[in-house]
């Protein structure tokens, strides 16, 4: 076994070799200790630095890129693998450009750049050019996770199945059938993911941690394909193999197939182990897990109960978002500041070959007078240059900067809609008029978005200030009446119950707008004593068989509404309209 001891002693000389430090890593990595890993190797970039070892270096920093992935420092590791890719290109290892690649593209994927990923993922197949069988399996299955990203299921199964032809491990083989079993499942094929999962249980498998994933997953999609059958003991069984095992991450997804069997049984059941899937979920901070858990218990609660949740939802939600917004623009900075160090250093090497060929001809033409004034005019073009080169970074930089300011506010709320719009645009299958229908929406919701981040002016004048709010929406396709306003008294309700009546009357007015088609809006208002009440018709096509679906907005209105003790109820009739009905306290 390596000794720890005998290389701490070693570092403190001098004559410390790179392969000394090189085994040191591998031995952290063996033993899943990646901050090590990671510190030491930045010692072997040092050392690499020292011997002037351009090969070591590039070692070094595909290195140090590996375990700062492990470390989910996916924008550094981006740098690292890049700054290691450019020297491998150097060398003419075609092999290690390749693996480099295929990891930039595994990061792009990760941060939704499908088109970057799948650019990087076929540059490095071409550099393979057949070569690394393990590699091209590798850069497949990244490319078949795009696919299923992007809901191009068919395509997904068909980099899945280039995959299969590469892999020669059973563990590779095992991982790649399952993805596909999963693709299947997407597409509801669910006896082609069946056959793969059963077949798969068939063979021999050493890891309790995969056999239990494919038990538990072959288990839900039977009762997917069937409701009625009967797969409670192979559920628990992939349970008990994660509990041994101590597979948090895998008991979250037996805790929500559980949950969901005993939905339609036994209630009481399926809160039980959707209380689990939370309380994992939370402890493994997986917000998303924690997000789809208390959907589930929301469901299964009952209103008042249900409110705290409601709320811990939306604040995950939102700081979700505020995470993946931040990783973003992380992300888009590195990439930026790699590029430019990059033009920087390409700048600077032609500048210094320039320089070489001058100070030959200096040394050759010494006393010529015209190599002297040529050089002389050539001194001061490159100085005017440089300066024109300074005033243009700057200028680049400001409007780079200008520009990542204006991109994080759209981001957040009209990014995915945009990308999914330009998507519809690049397939000639899709109808223009689905286009068009798409721009209105992202219309309608740059709108919405202003409502949504605007203060809202609270107090004296607020009556006049939510005037203005119905004003916005009427227009000549739809009117909108207001009845007897007056009587509510707004300006004297309190600041939080002003800013939550006009927040939810926001909401109602953009959900109509994008789903109503209604051509008349009439609010009604009615104060009794100290009880305001205030009721919402239209004539719109309302909801479809009858159902409110309550979606994000409907959501979020019910929710702020009850944080001011307040009742909301929909009154929908298809075809007829939608009436909402609105009480509380002044």
């Amino acid at each position: 076994m390596f000794n720890n001891k005998l290389f701490s002693f070693q570092e403190k000389s001098t004559n410390i070799t790179y392969d000394s430090i090189a085994k040191t890593v591998v031995f952290y990595s063996k033993q899943r200790d990646n901050e090590k890993a990671l510190f030491y190797s930045k010692k072997m970039l040092q050392k690499s630095l020292n011997n002037k070892n351009e090969k070591q270096k590039a070692e070094s920093y595909y290195r140090i890129a590996q375990f700062q992935r492990k470390l989910r420092a996916n924008d550094s590791a981006f740098y690292f693998y890049n700054k290691s890719k450019e020297l491998y290109r150097q060398q003419n290892d075609s092999i290690q450009i390749a693996r480099c690649l295929r990891d930039i593209a595994i990061i792009e994927s990760s941060y939704g750049n499908y088109i970057n990923s799948n650019i990087s993922a076929i540059n490095g197949l071409e550099y393979l050019k057949g070569r690394s069988a393990s590699a091209i399996a590798s850069i497949y299955n990244t490319l078949a996770i795009n696919s299923k990203k992007q809901n191009l299921f068919k395509q997904a199964i068909y980099n899945y199945k280039q995959a299969l032809t590469f892999i020669s491990s059973t563990s590779g083989n095992i991982v790649i059938k399952n993805n596909m079993a999963n693709v299947y499942k997407e597409q509801k094929e669910y006896s082609k993911s069946i056959s793969i999962l059963e077949e798969l249980l068939k063979g021999d498998i050493t890891s309790q941690k995969t056999k239990a994933r494919i038990i538990d997953n072959l288990a839900h999609i039977k009762w997917l394909n069937n409701p009625n059958i009967n797969i409670l003991k192979d559920l628990l069984l992939a349970k008990s193999i994660r509990v041994k095992e101590k597979d948090t991450y895998g008991l979250i997804a037996s805790y929500s197939h559980l949950s969901d069997f005993f939905y339609k049984k036994n209630r009481s059941k399926s809160l039980f182990y959707a209380d689990k899937m939370y309380e994992v979920s939370k402890k493994e901070k997986s917000p998303q897990d924690q997000i789809e858990a208390i959907d589930k218990i929301i469901g299964l609660q009952t209103a008042q109960k249900a409110i705290n949740y409601y709320k811990e939802s939306i604040r995950l939600r939102d700081s979700l978002q505020e995470v993946e917004s931040k990783h973003q623009y992380k992300f888009a900075t590195i990439k930026y500041n790699y590029e430019e160090e990059e033009k920087q250093k390409l700048k600077f090497q032609t500048l210094a070959t320039e320089n070489i060929l001058v100070a030959e001809k200096e040394k050759s033409q010494k006393k010529n007078v015209l190599i002297i004034g040529f050089l002389s005019i050539s001194s001061l073009l490159f100085l005017i240059y440089r300066r024109k080169e300074q005033h243009k970074k700057r200028i680049l930089q400001e409007n780079y900067n200008t520009e990542t300011r204006i991109a994080k506010k759209l981001h957040d709320e009209l990014g995915n809609d945009i990308f999914n719009t330009l998507t519809k645009v690049q397939n000639t299958k899709i109808n223009t008029e689905e286009i068009i229908n798409d721009l209105d929406k992202i219309y309608l919701q740059t709108r919405a978005i202003s409502h949504e981040n605007d203060s809202i002016e609270t107090g004296s004048n607020f009556e006049n200030y939510f005037r203005n709010l119905v004003a916005s929406y009427n227009s000549d396709t739809c009117k909108i009446i207001l009845k007897d306003l007056s009587s509510l008294d707004l300006n004297n309700l309190t600041k939080e119950k002003q800013i939550v009546m006009y927040r939810v009357f926001n909401e109602l007015f953009v959900n109509m707008k994008k789903h109503s088609k209604a051509s008349l809006v009439v609010l009604a208002c009615k104060k009794t004593n100290h009880n305001l009440e205030i009721s919402y018709a239209d004539n719109g096509v309302g909801f479809k068989d009858d159902t409110i679906i309550f979606k994000n907005g409907l959501k979020n209105m019910e929710t702020r509404i009850k944080t001011i003790n307040g009742t909301i109820k929909f009154e929908n009739k298809p075809n007829k309209g939608l009436k909402v009905y609105i009480h509380f306290k002044n």
